[in-house]
């Protein structure tokens, strides 16, 4: 099986889930929450866990919700807003 993008960082099944749900619960309600870039309600299928410094742990105080389209937008330029797109 091929390795991902990111590799071993992500963790396992538990931890992105884990993760998921902590975002979904810190930013929002426990079931919808906003991208940190364009406001887009997200819920478990679409929250993505963008990393507040890019190639940096997925740590809780290294992660932000947002939606697939920022989150490959913004890549790893730190200072990439919804603006520069």
């Amino acid at each position: 099986m091929a390795k991902r993008p990111g590799g071993e960082k992500r963790g396992n099944s538990t931890d992105r889930r884990n993760r998921k749900n902590w975002m979904l619960r810190t930013w929002g309600d426990g079931f919808k929450c906003p991208c940190v870039f364009c406001a887009a309600m997200l819920d478990y299928d679409s929250v993505e866990a963008d990393r507040i410094v890019p190639g940096g742990p997925y740590v809780r105080s290294n992660v932000q919700p947002a939606c697939r389209s920022c989150n490959l937008s913004r890549s790893n330029n730190v200072n990439w807003t919804l603006n520069n797109a």
